[in-house]
């Protein structure tokens, strides 16, 4: 299991050659979208996705989702077989400050879509290079279609199988951890700019 880690200013990175979005629709129906054009909650698929085409006003797509790129896209340290439509992970970046007057890290989080993800190639590779590198590292677990996701910072908990390279261990914790946030406290998305029924309700 390869331990190299990313150091900053790899984090920051352009996005990464040769990888494009193509028709994956991940952040289309897992992400919360709450913009002065268009608002949607996380587990609903947006009303602007055609299936296996992609975003049906790309070009006109608002600035929210414009400015918007998956780990994947944007950091070269994540596998090549992560791809959120592939592996059912979607990888999130958060700046975060730990200390007031300390500079701002960025964390990652591992989106866990389904149970399908724990098998996703790559994917222990992909959290381990974040660890060793001493980046944050969360696990987000969705909750049900219109309600938070359960997350959980996790590098104090896996460092011992980072430094033994113990894959099959880190996914044992992997799966521990999105089984207790599965059954997390979820409650309801609240949209700032307008308030919008899920599809199919008035």
């Amino acid at each position: 299991m390869e331990q190299d880690g990313p150091s900053l200013p790899a984090l920051l990175d352009p996005l990464v050659p040769g990888r494009e979005c193509g028709t994956c629709d991940a952040c289309c129906v897992s992400l919360t979208i709450d913009d002065p054009e268009l608002q949607k909650p996380q587990g609903y698929r947006c009303r602007n996705l055609v299936r296996n085409v992609g975003c049906g006003i790309y070009e006109t797509r608002p600035e929210t989702c414009r400015a918007y790129y998956c780990g994947w896209r944007r950091l070269k340290w994540i596998q090549a077989a992560m791809r959120p439509d592939v592996s059912r992970v979607l990888v999130r970046m958060q700046f975060e400050r730990p200390v007031a007057d300390q500079p701002v890290r960025l964390g990652v989080v591992f989106v866990l879509l389904e149970p399908a993800s724990l098998k996703a190639e790559g994917l222990a590779e992909s959290v381990a290079a974040a660890v060793a590198g001493d980046v944050a590292v969360y696990v987000s677990v969705p909750g049900p279609p219109g309600y938070t996701s359960g997350q959980a910072r996790m590098n104090d908990v896996l460092q011992h199988a980072v430094l033994t390279r113990d894959k099959p261990a880190l996914l044992d914790v992997l799966r521990r951890a999105r089984s207790q946030g599965k059954h997390g406290n979820h409650v309801p998305v609240v949209l700032k700019h307008r308030s919008v029924a899920p599809p199919g309700q008035s």
